[in-house]
This record gives C-alpha cells, sequence and structure tokens, in this order.
C-alpha cells in the first residue's frame, strides 16, 4: 500500500466513525483512559492539524504536542466538519511535492517524510477504532489498510516509544483478524 493511499484510507475510516457519533455520547469513556470521546475527538481533530503543519515545516495553526490535546477545543458541537476540515487541510498538505519522502523536523527530532505519515496514519486509525470502541460501533478496520499500519507498527514501535497511548503489546493469536493483531500491538484489549 503506498503512502498516501494509507493516510487517506485512515482519514477516511475514522472519518466514517465520527459521523454517527452521538452528542449524548461525547462524555463517554474510551480505550485511552485518560481521554473521554469530546476529548479523544480533540485529539484526532488535533493530530490532523499538527501533521498538516509538519508536513508543510510551519507553525501548527492549533498547537498540540505529539500524543497530546490542543489548548482549545477544536470540536465544539460539529465534530464531522471539524474533522472534514482538518482531514482536508492535511491531505491537501501530504499530496504537495516530495513531502512524503523528504525529511521534517518535528517535536520529536528530525524524522523522514515516510515515519511522520506512519505515525499520523497510526495514530488516526487506531483512534478511530478507540472511537467505535467507546460509542458502541463495529470495531473491524480495513483488513488491507489495518495489516499496512501493523507492518509499520512492528518496526516503528519500541519498547521505549510505549506510554500511556500505547501500552505493552497483548498476546494476540497469529490467527486473529488483523484488527486484533493491530490493536493488541498497540496494548488495546479488542
Amino acid at each position: 500500500m503506498e503512502i498516501f493511499d494509507a493516510l487517506d484510507g485512515a482519514v477516511t475510516s475514522t472519518a466514517g466513525i465520527i459521523k454517527t457519533v452521538r452528542p449524548d455520547q461525547l462524555d463517554a469513556t474510551t480505550p485511552c483512559t485518560e481521554w473521554d470521546v469530546r476529548a479523544l475527538l480533540n485529539h484526532l481533530v488535533g493530530t490532523l492539524w499538527l501533521g498538516e503543519a509538519l508536513f508543510t515545516d510551519a507553525a501548527p495553526r492549533h498547537p498540540m504536542a505529539p500524543g497530546g490535546l490542543p489548548a482549545t477545543d477544536l470540536v465544539g458541537d460539529d465534530p464531522a466538519t471539524a474533522y472534514a476540515t482538518g482531514s482536508a487541510a492535511l491531505l491537501a498538505a501530504a499530496r504537495v511535492g516530495d513531502t512524503l519522502t523528504r525529511l521534517h523536523t518535528t517535536p520529536l527530532g528530525d524524522m523522514p517524510g515516510p515515519a511522520l505519515a506512519g505515525l499520523t496514519t497510526l495514530d488516526i486509525l487506531v483512534h478511530g477504532w478507540d472511537l467505535a470502541t467507546a460509542t458502541g460501533q463495529p470495531v473491524s478496520l480495513d483488513d488491507d489498510l489495518a495489516s499496512h499500519v501493523l507492518a509499520f507498527a512492528s518496526q516503528a514501535i519500541t519498547d521505549d516509544f510505549r506510554g500511556t497511548a500505547i501500552g505493552p503489546a497483548l498476546p494476540v493469536a497469529a490467527t486473529a483478524p488483523v484488527t486484533d493483531r493491530l490493536v493488541g500491538f498497540l496494548g488495546r484489549q479488542s
């Protein structure tokens, strides 16, 4: 799977989940124990804007530390529209020239485009799964996309990279669906 196709697929997958989140679910707990649904939505929208800034080597419109929350509420009363706006900015930035192949300066140090895109894709896709889980939606991800992200995560996520958002890998049978293997690798119970 091409890098841009994976990023676009993750954005699209999570957009479908966000569209069905109801206002009465915003206070619900999520697999990210420190965040409720509203905070998780804010993290996702903030990730889109942070990714846009990092891909364009510009200051973020909505500052946010990687893995954190933006300083202000970005989702308001319409999470789907906020997500769509941020998605359009992220994907437009990712389409420009050599963005997905060149080196970028990030808060985590200089990072090659494929690694930055991979981490952004992983974050968006897996937090989409978190959101689906929290709101009682189906949680099976596209197999090709989940396989792509699992292959990337298996190389990029080391023990010292794990923390609160990415816990220790949980045992999952090699024959389990790829969604279960992906989320288990990232410390989530399927």
